[in-house]
């Protein structure tokens, strides 16, 4: 996978992850709002070791490429993306058709459903946000 592929699995699967979890969106931070609890949340999310399919990311990114600052992640969402317009309608409940669990497990790499879920609830800790009940 090239850097924006990695990118765009990434951004599939915190979007797809926060659709499962029950979160609805739109995703309405503005970046120096999200990015810190991303940052942290990500550090804290065991497969984000997994440099094979996953980036790194700091404040900034670095001048070589080898790490990508959190923003890169939701820029990489594209218009074929199922989560297109996460950041001015509520996500996607049935992306591709699918649940967002069905869709995590056939369509985005490098961790399970539940991992996915996972990191999108260390997210939304990290935000200090709830879900709805």
């Amino acid at each position: 996978m090239n850097k924006q592929q990695r990118l765009r699995n990434i951004a599939e699967g915190l979007l797809g992850g926060l659709s499962a979890i029950g979160f609805e969106g739109p995703w309405g931070w503005p970046h120096h709002r999200w990015e810190g609890a991303f940052y942290r949340a990500w550090r804290s999310w065991p497969p984000s070791t997994r440099s094979d399919v996953f980036r790194t990311f700091k404040v900034g990114g670095s001048a070589d490429g080898r790490a990508s600052q959190g923003r890169d992640i939701l820029f990489s969402v594209k218009g074929t993306s199922p989560f297109a317009e996460f950041s001015t309608m509520p996500l996607n409940q049935e992306p591709m058709g699918l649940t967002p669990e069905e869709y995590l497990e056939a369509w985005v790499e490098g961790a399970t459903p539940q991992e996915w879920m996972d990191l999108a609830r260390m997210f939304l800790h990290e935000m200090d946000e709830s879900l709805p009940a």
